[in-house]
């Protein structure tokens, strides 16, 4: 029986655990399920890097990366300590939670709508869009780095800047790939486990349970980005997040299928990692972390193909909806 028949019979629909608790209940139990998880899986990677890496004292490597970040570079067990913590912060804070929340949700196997393999012109499609709209969102970057908070907020600023150059400094450290082995590491830390992590949470999920609770799809997509975007606590990155969030959310809410944002994403991050790798290397000379301004003209030609594989896609999606 169909997902539509049930809608129309309510004293024929399963009810589950989440299905009887209210929309904004089911987000807080999500929020503390996904907090108490990743508390679990941070005290696990803690006792995991003594024996894995033969770090004694993890607190020291953490405090020395803001510090003193070349010394930590060079210390390749130290540095595979913390990308080991960030994997499992990804399992812990998203990924586990988002599976054990779904499968108390009607329908129950399916809540997250991965059961079919989507159509590959469609899948195609959306990996070109999400490529398409990166001048667009580093446009957006770029002037969301110009924003300042009001004076009487200076302290506060000068904290979200030092808390974001210290990300930025663990990120330089993690992009640093001396061999084939870490960049395959850095696939599964940065692109793999994030992007199927953060897709079951923030589409599969919140943005289900959002929509579930106001039943306006477009206002769902755009929450659900904003927290996407606010729960990385990067205040200079929010808006251009917040962009790649909504994106990521029409592509499941036309497609209803949640390994399409999966994979766009996974190769969005993917990508980057591997471009990264090769020009470190010197095998390209593009760089990819260069500090240059993309043309504006550039920035206005991919804006007008983003919106035009926007709407081929939602097209696209409306002629071979998926069954589930």
């Amino acid at each position: 029986m169909s997902r539509q028949i049930y809608d129309f019979c309510p004293m024929s629909r399963p009810r589950y655990l989440f299905d009887t608790m209210h929309p904004l209940m089911q987000l807080l139990f999500l929020g503390a399920l996904s907090i108490v998880s990743a508390g679990l899986f941070a005290a696990l990677g803690f006792a995991l890097v003594r024996p894995l890496f033969g770090i004694t004292n993890l607190e020291d490597v953490i405090r020395a990366f803001t510090t003193q970040p070349d010394e930590v570079a060079k210390n390749p067990g130290e540095l595979n300590a913390l990308k080991l913590l960030q994997l499992l912060a990804s399992i812990g804070a998203f990924l586990l939670p988002a599976l054990f929340f779904a499968q108390r949700k009607f329908p129950v196997g399916d809540y997250l709508k991965l059961k079919i393999v989507p159509r590959f012109s469609l899948l195609l499609l959306a990996i070109a869009i999400l490529f398409l709209s990166t001048p667009l969102v580093q446009f957006t970057y770029e002037l969301n780095q110009k924003l300042s908070l009001p004076a009487f907020m200076g302290d506060l600023e000068k904290e979200i800047r030092s808390s974001e150059d210290a990300s930025e400094k663990l990120m330089l450290l993690f992009l640093k790939m001396p061999g084939p082995i870490d960049l395959l590491f850095n696939l599964l830390v940065i692109a793999v486990i994030p992007a199927i992590g953060e897709e079951l949470m923030f589409r599969g999920c919140i943005q289900q349970v959002i929509n579930e609770w106001i039943n306006k799809e477009h206002a769902a997509v755009w929450i659900s980005a904003a927290i996407f975007s606010f729960i990385h606590f990067e205040f200079y990155g929010f808006i251009p997040r917040l962009l790649l969030g909504a994106l990521l959310g029409y592509l499941f809410l036309w497609s209803g299928n949640l390994w399409t944002p999966i994979a766009a994403h996974a190769l969005n991050n993917g990508v980057q990692v591997i471009l990264i790798y090769l020009h470190d290397h010197g095998m390209i000379a593009f760089d990819i972390n260069s500090n240059d301004p993309i043309p504006i003209i550039i920035v206005l030609i991919c804006t007008v193909l983003t919106a035009a594989g926007v709407y081929m896609y939602q097209r696209k999606c409306e002629l071979h909806k998926f069954i589930y």
